[in-house]
């Protein structure tokens, strides 16, 4: 829940939000974490109405290893944050699910 989120967390918060809106007008479109890990990895794409750009991915990267978290959508809790660790593992669970 974004009020849970220490200061760093909630910087990558709004970020991966401010994508998601300039992409998809959306506050938090439908998988966002995973479309912007993918970019992270793989670097710029196109997403929605506009791209995740060079950018974008460098300042997700600076904010997710300062803060060592990711930013989730928990139906419960809305955004959260996870370790990052943990993310690399659950991504890598799923990313067939994600692959583009």
């Amino acid at each position: 829940m974004e009020k849970d989120l220490n200061g760093l967390q909630n910087r990558l918060r709004e970020l991966m939000s401010s994508i998601s809106e300039r992409c998809y007008s959306a506050g938090w479109a439908e998988d966002l974490e995973y479309a912007l890990w993918t970019a992270v990895l793989s670097g710029p794409r196109n997403y929605g109405q506009s791209m995740i750009s060079a950018e974008d991915i460098l300042q997700l990267q600076d904010l997710s290893e300062k803060c060592n978290s990711w930013i989730v959508w928990d139906d419960e809790n809305e955004e959260t944050a996870v370790d990052l660790d943990f993310w690399k593992t659950r991504y890598l669970s799923e990313m067939g699910r994600f692959r583009t």
